[in-house]
């Protein structure tokens, strides 16, 4: 567990790493298969919700908001604010509008030759003499 900004939730939170979030996610998934419809959400993934309390020592009352509060689901902090990316891939920062300095990537290593679908082998190509 870590204490990071979440851009949804607009304040810092305890974010779950991936083992404490498989076990949140299976709690998670219970709440659905033995909850009723005329459940509250609040009855319904109570395990949950006792589950991150314990854990993080932070009330929620929102189950899905644990479920985004996880680590692996955002980027590396912004240089400008400290804040992290909303995603490995972000290119500037949603807290405070900096632009990530691009880095290039060499595809040239990366793409090669690839077998040709399934699908492919039923084309047929009129060829030009």
């Amino acid at each position: 567990m870590k204490n990071l900004w979440c851009w949804r939730c607009k304040m810092e939170v305890p974010m779950l790493d991936e083992e404490e979030y498989k076990i949140a996610s299976k709690l998670y998934r219970r709440g659905f298969e033995t909850g009723k419809c005329n459940m509250t959400r609040k009855i319904r993934f109570k395990e949950l919700l006792d589950y991150y309390k314990e854990l993080t020592g932070f009330e929620v009352t929102n189950p899905n908001a644990i479920m985004h509060h996880r680590i692996d689901l955002y980027g590396s902090a912004c240089e400008n604010c400290s804040k992290p990316y909303r995603t490995s891939k972000a290119s500037f920062c949603a807290a405070c509008g900096h632009k990530r300095e691009s880095t290039m990537i060499d595809y040239g290593e990366t793409l090669q030759e690839a077998a040709p679908k399934w699908w492919q082998k039923f084309w047929v190509l009129d060829s030009v003499d």
